[in-house]
Order: structure tokens, then C-alpha cells, then sequence
């Protein structure tokens, strides 16, 4: 299963892809992500994010401070930077 995930940064949308996984940096440690998530809205003190996209791709990016939310299968990332990591 996966939900829709978009990442916005003051610049725009950045990423948009189905996610199967995300673990991302909260304030207080890591939250990992999977589909049909109970709703929830969390700051983000910004770090490591990754991703296994639709079909296990996994990938990592650096992300600056903002606010996750997820419901209903749809979740948004809004962040002040964004950078794609090997």
C-alpha cells in the first residue's frame, strides 16, 4: 500500500510521488510514516528523510525545519530547504 506525498518548500512543490514508507525527522526523534496512518500534524526540526517509494526505490534527502501532516492517505511536507542526498 502507499499514500501521496508532496514537499513544499517556500520555492514550491519539490517532490510528489507515491510513498510506501517515510521516516522523517520530528521534533523529538524520528516518526516513520506507512499508508492508512492514524491522521497526525508534527513540527520537523529539519535532518534525514527517507523515503521507499511505490515499487522499494529508497531514497534520502536533507530537509530543513517545518510541518508534516498526513490524513486520509495524503501527506504534506512543508519545509523551509530541501536537498536530495546519495
Amino acid at each position: 500500500m502507499s499514500y501521496q506525498l508532496q514537499i513544499i518548500t517556500p520555492q514550491g512543490k519539490v517532490y510528489e510521488g507515491q510513498i510506501e514508507h517515510a521516516e522523517l525527522p520530528a521534533e523529538y526523534g524520528f516518526t516513520g510514516i506507512l499508508s492508512n496512518h492514524a491522521p497526525l500534524l508534527t513540527s520537523s526540526s529539519g535532518g534525514r528523510l527517507s523515503l521507499r517509494e511505490k515499487g522499494g526505490k529508497t531514497r534520502f534527502f536533507s530537509v530543513g525545519p517545518g510541518f508534516f501532516e498526513t490524513r486520509k492517505n495524503q501527506a504534506i511536507l512543508m519545509t523551509e530547504s530541501f536537498s536530495e542526498k546519495s
